[in-house]
C-alpha cells in the first residue's frame, strides 16, 4: 500500500487552451470522478479492502450518530409535553384561586 496511485490527466495542452474555464483537479486537489476512466485507475485489492472498511465505519458511525439525534428529539418532545402539563396545572392552580389566567405571549 506505499504505492501512490497515479490517475492520468486527460487534458493536453491543446484542450487546456480551448477548456480554460473548464475545472481543473490538479489544481484545487478535488477530483471529477466523471473524468475518471475505471480501466485507468491502478487500485489493489489490499487499498480496496482498506476504503471499504473504512466506508463500512463510517457508515456505522453516522447510524450511531442518527440513532442518538433520535434520542435527543424523543426527549426533547417528552420535555416539552411535560411543560405543557405543568404550565397547564400552573394555570389551573392560579385560576382555581382566584387569580386571572396570565396573557400568552
Amino acid at each position: 500500500m506505499g504505492e501512490e496511485t497515479r490517475i492520468p490527466n486527460k487534458n493536453t495542452d491543446n484542450d487546456k487552451s480551448k477548456d480554460s474555464e473548464q475545472h481543473n483537479p490538479e489544481q484545487t486537489g478535488s477530483l471529477d470522478i466523471s473524468d475518471l476512466d475505471m480501466n485507468e485507475l491502478d487500485i489493489t485489492n489490499e487499498e480496496f479492502e482498506t476504503l471499504n472498511n473504512q466506508l463500512d465505519a463510517l457508515s456505522s458511525a453516522l447510524d450511531d450518530i442518527e440513532s442518538k439525534n433520535d434520542n435527543i428529539h424523543a426527549q426533547l418532545l417528552e420535555l416539552l409535553q411535560a411543560n405543557r402539563v405543568i404550565r397547564q396545572q400552573i394555570r389551573d392552580a392560579n385560576l382555581s384561586l382566584g387569580g386571572t389566567e396570565p396573557e400568552e405571549a
